[in-house]
């Protein structure tokens, strides 16, 4: 902020009538003397650098040093004065302030400079200084009053503010990076361990497929020989004998066909064919999407047709515990990235499948329900099993990484912890859970619909 120049008076006294006597003047003389030292002991008794330069001619000096400043580089005050500034603040460490200083001065401007300073044993600090003119009534500037501090210790403490800063921004990066590589992970974990189920789902359709074309194949070729034996007759038809020959052979190719069969058949191998490839098809379409990399931009989607393809990708993994009933809602589009939802869907699902099976329950008393609605600016997505359930003592900690009640090698305590963070930390979202010991486990799961971003104002 600018600072006031303060003015120095040196008009004459307006004429007396009588002239002070030697006593009077004695008196004012030891007055002003008086206040000079007050002043004085006053500016050594601050901490602050408080320093008055005569700035007149080519060479400046210091015609005032207050205490602070001198011991700060190690000098005493009578040292300082008529001396350089640049004996404190020497030139060659300060080329770039000491010309924005020099501007300043020719133009009568105050100025705030960062400065390198010395000591008198030659060891360096840093000094923040003000100067601003002192002028007198003619407005002529020339001394500078400056005004400092030792500021080497507040510039190590944002030094070292900064690094900190740094560092917890290096870490949460890293810390980002890892949560990345262990959500693609997992998900290729899962990919692997449905794979084997996968082929299994896509096997039975290509082979009744396989089967279908087979049929069709023999039945073309049959069909093939048929046609063959009708174009035959068609040429040996000259009379009445040979059409009762010719008729009476294409009666026992027909017969040995069994034309009414393939009539039947035929249609319903190219509609299993069809069946098949549908099947299929739809398969590989859910296993496209549940495996497609995840957009860094969220985006709007059908949280019904998500759990759908996760079913589908999942079929092997629950076909024989339990059976799967839907409940869904008319849900709005939801702005969230699927593809990690696709990821807590599955682990949702599978664990409810692996709960059930523990349970003792098969494909005749086992239900996974699969629950969506909206409401409000939220949508909730439950999955709900009739499995063992979860004991009171594990419910607060299920959602720690590397926690898990599986067997070695059927669970790495991940699938939750990694749940949790997408729905809670990517989506602004919430996931709970409510389980009673052998009677089965809720997983309520909360989503804003307009996605993190509006979620997180």
């Amino acid at each position: 902020m600018p600072t006031t120049p303060v003015r120095v008076n040196h008009q004459a006294d307006e004429p007396q009538e009588r002239a002070p006597t030697p006593a009077q003047a004695g008196d004012e003389s030891a007055r002003l003397q008086r206040e000079l030292n007050l002043r004085n002991c006053a500016l050594d008794a601050a901490s602050t650098h408080f320093m008055i330069i005569d700035v007149r001619g080519p060479l400046w000096c210091m015609v005032y040093a207050n205490r602070a400043i001198a011991r700060t580089h190690g000098y005493e005050t009578a040292e300082l004065i008529g001396r350089s500034p640049s004996m404190l603040a020497p030139f060659e460490e300060n080329k770039e302030a000491f010309e924005r200083i020099s501007a300043a001065v020719r133009d009568g401007k105050s100025i705030s400079a960062d400065l390198q300073a010395r000591r008198k044993d030659g060891s360096l600090f840093r000094v923040g200084m003000f100067l601003a003119p002192i002028r007198d009534d003619t407005d002529h500037s020339a001394y500078y009053v400056g005004i400092g501090a030792d500021i080497t210790a507040k510039l190590e403490q944002e030094r070292l503010q900064r690094e900190l800063q740094e560092r917890l921004y290096s870490e949460m990066q890293e810390r980002e990076r890892m949560l990345i590589e262990l959500r693609l992970a997992q998900k290729l974990e899962s990919v692997g361990r449905l794979a084997a189920g996968i082929a299994h789902e896509i096997n039975t359709p290509i082979q009744y497929v396989s089967d279908s074309v087979s049929f069709l194949q023999s039945a073309q070729s049959d069909l093939d020989g048929l046609l063959g034996a009708y174009r035959s007759a068609m040429q040996q038809v000259t009379n009445e004998e040979s059409a009762r020959e010719a008729l009476a052979v294409l009666k026992s190719r027909e017969q040995g066909l069994d034309l009414e069969f393939l009539w039947t058949e035929v249609p319903k191998a190219f509609a299993r064919t069809l069946e098949g490839i549908e099947r299929v098809a739809s398969i590989v379409r859910a296993m496209k999407e549940f495996a497609h990399p995840d957009a860094a931009e969220q985006s709007a989607a059908d949280l019904n047709h998500a759990i759908d393809t996760t079913l589908t990708v999942a079929h092997n993994e629950y076909k024989y515990s339990a059976q799967i009933e839907k409940q869904y809602g008319e849900l709005p589009e939801v702005t969230c990235n699927v593809g990690e939802l696709n990821q807590v869907f599955l682990n949702l699902i599978v664990n409810a499948a692996h709960a059930i099976t523990e349970s003792g329950k098969g494909i005749d008393s086992g239900r996974i329900t699969i629950v969506t609605n909206s409401a409000g600016a939220q949508v909730t997505v439950s999955i709900a099993d009739n499995g063992c359930g979860i004991p009171k003592n594990h419910l607060e900690k299920i959602f720690d990484p590397f926690f898990t009640t599986k067997p070695v090698g059927r669970g790495t305590g991940q699938g939750l912890a990694i749940a949790r963070s997408i729905v809670v930390e990517k989506h602004a979202g919430s996931l709970e859970v409510d389980s009673t010991v052998g009677e089965g486990t809720v997983f309520t799961l909360r989503l804003p619909i307009a996605g993190r971003a509006v979620a997180a104002k």
